[in-house]
């Protein structure tokens, strides 16, 4: 049976090539008129909606993105609201619509960082617990990379500004758990989701550079 244009090769570098392009836009207008980062959101709700148009099945895939959304919104809720989870940090104006204090997209956000990490290690023959660990840790550092950027653009500000540790505690955690749902219910082999990472490493490298 042939496959959907979708996921075609010819799709996939569709895909690729759209996410490289918006990205390539964003750098220039986070350089140019940083004012231009509160579209930021927009940017992640057109990644989040091209990987799951890259996975093989949809409706394993959308119960993994309403737990991802949901649990990533409700553990930063509690983690502005109480400074429990994370550290003391509140949202800025950079990241769109809020409730509750907390944007909207954050769950598209973590849903992104989550499969893109957990797709770099589809071909790894390994535990899926061990392998969720390891995705854990490639969530970890993408948000790493991602914290310094963050601030200077009005995404969060961390009290007194420093990153505790605990953030990365918590990170890795809490996108294990994630990165095991994910392994669970929607994996495939995303490519679009693999490129994502390391276009996201180039795009928060040259955001850290020059900001």
């Amino acid at each position: 049976m042939a496959r959907s244009s979708v996921r075609s090769n010819k799709g996939i570098q569709l895909i690729i090539g759209i996410l490289i392009l918006f990205h390539a836009i964003g750098v220039g207008i986070m350089l140019l008129y940083p004012e231009g980062a509160k579209l930021s959101y927009l940017n992640l709700i057109l990644a989040a909606f091209l990987l799951f148009l890259s996975e093989k099945n949809y409706i394993r895939t959308a119960g993994t993105f309403v737990i991802i959304l949901a649990g990533g919104f409700l553990v930063e809720y509690i983690g502005v609201h109480t400074g429990l989870l994370f550290g003391n940090y509140e949202y800025g104006a950079a990241l769109g619509p809020k409730i509750g204090e907390i944007p909207l997209v954050i769950g598209v956000n973590w849903f992104c960082i989550v499969v893109a990490s957990s797709a770099l290690l589809y071909s790894f023959r390994i535990n899926i617990v061990l392998k969720a660990i390891l995705a854990g840790a490639l969530c970890t550092g993408m948000d790493f990379l991602i914290e310094p950027v963050a601030i200077k653009l009005d995404f969060w500000d961390w009290e007194n500004g420093v990153i505790p540790i605990w953030n990365y505690v918590c990170w890795f955690g809490f996108s294990t758990f994630f990165s095991f749902i994910y392994y669970s219910l929607g994996k495939s082999r995303n490519k679009p989701a693999q490129a994502l990472y390391f276009i996201w490493v180039l795009f928060f490298s040259i955001l850290n550079f020059a900001l």
